[in-house]
């Protein structure tokens, strides 16, 4: 008779089979553009160690530090986990790291030198982990390219415009999924719980990643009636008062009454990649000056998509929207209202929910492959928000739409 440790334990598998994995060509092109900025900016590499920016540009998140020389072969230098990372990225050159103190040794050994300056992400490290690398790099002057790095992802590829489309496609499923779980008497708290576990069911990986510092969100927001109209600290028209001041922003135990209406304001994640969805239900009939204002917001919506196109800047699409909101004598509750008013009407997505272009009074041109989501709302005090949310890629001619699914608001009986 064998012992229980003499037979083969099963192994489960350390990447899901069935994701997909960011393709050799893809992080190629990635790293390309990343050294052209380098060599213009007369930097000698990047250290790259963000997660975001870690997987756009290596294909893989595992605890590492990613080493861009201006000309050559980027090395990784994994912390944790080397098994993972070699089964997830299509970059040759990985090498284990025991410690961060090998760090510059590894580096002089494969590459005969160490760097005098050298990129890293200024604009998200944290200062303890700067000032580790300023000891462990003595000699170098360190710049930053993390203002680069959201630039060139602004620009997405059509492999990563159809993983945003994958994303879309949970956030439609889901909304079509509502009007068979909305009902009288459920709190906001249990409703969105019954929702985000159809997101999840469908694929939603839950991590929504911000590079803003302090901003954070899990699924987005799902308000009903008034609850739409508590603004917060976070930068969005909507926030919701949140189950406590911990998180200060979405749902609430507050229970869902008949004349309710539901703002579904949804943020999908499917392979990294996000997409932006807001969608309008009414348990009830919807008031007037609600129906109202929603077809305000179609018309602005309207308004800013004819304009779009590439070489619009930012400001002017702004301009567009905040004026047909004054033409519609809503201004005062145009993206929010008093102190919670925001002034953007749109927000680029990639890899994180805060990326170029954000549409406000900026004069960034849009270009083709950008994309990003249109979010023209109101906020009427005392009767809630309403609107209406898209997510969009800048073609050569003008915009394409990701997130397909019917605008009209749904009535719930």
């Amino acid at each position: 008779m064998s012992c229980a440790r003499d037979r083969a334990v099963p192994q489960p598998p350390l990447v899901e089979p069935r994701a997909t994995l960011v393709p050799a060509a893809e992080v190629a092109g990635r790293l390309a553009g990343l050294q052209a900025g380098l060599v213009a900016r007369g930097l000698e590499a990047a250290l790259i160690v963000q997660n975001a920016d870690l997987y756009y540009f290596s294909g893989t998140v595992q605890r590492s530090f990613l080493y861009v020389p201006a000309a050559g072969e980027a090395t990784l230098f994994v912390r944790k986990l080397a098994e993972r990372a070699r089964l997830e990225t299509p970059l040759a050159g990985i090498v284990e790291l025991a410690s961060p103190r090998d760090l510059p040794g590894l580096i002089a050994s494969r590459y005969g030198a160490l760097p005098r300056r050298l990129g890293a992400e200024l604009d998200v490290l944290p200062v303890t982990e700067y000032r580790r690398l300023e000891k462990r790099f003595p000699e170098a002057a360190f710049e930053d390219v993390g203002r680069d790095i959201v630039r060139q992802r602004a620009i997405k590829s059509a492999w990563e415009v159809e993983r945003i489309r994958a994303a879309a496609a949970i956030a439609v499923e889901v909304c079509d999924l509502i009007p068979g779980i909305l009902r009288e008497g459920l709190t906001e708290a249990a409703f969105a719980g019954l929702v985000e576990a159809e997101a999840r069911r469908l694929g939603h990986e839950g991590i929504i990643r911000m590079r803003g510092f302090n901003q954070e969100m899990f699924y987005g927001q799902l308000l009903t009636g008034v609850s739409g109209t508590a603004a917060s600290y976070l930068d969005t028209p909507l926030a919701g008062t949140g189950l406590s001041p911990a998180v200060a922003q979405g749902v609430s135990f507050k229970p869902i009454r008949r004349g309710d209406h539901v703002v579904f304001d949804f943020v999908p994640v499917r392979e990294g990649y996000i997409a932006d969805f807001t969608r309008i239900f009414a348990l009830g009939e919807l008031p007037g000056e609600l129906r109202r204002a929603y077809e305000a917001a179609l018309r602005i919506e309207a308004a800013v998509i004819a304009a779009a196109r590439p070489g619009v800047t930012c400001r002017a699409l702004y301009d567009v929207a905040v004026s047909a909101a004054a033409d519609e004598g809503l201004a005062a509750f145009f993206m929010g209202h008093g102190a919670g008013q925001v002034r953007f009407i749109g927000h680029g997505v990639g890899l994180e929910l805060d990326e170029l272009p954000v549409l406000t009074t900026s004069d960034l041109e849009l270009a083709e492959g950008m994309v990003f989501a249109l979010e023209p709302k109101f906020v009427l005090p005392g009767l809630g928000a309403i609107g209406v949310e898209n997510t969009w890629v800048v073609t050569a001619t003008g915009l394409a739409l990701l997130t397909e699914a019917s605008e009209h608001i749904r009535q719930v009986d």
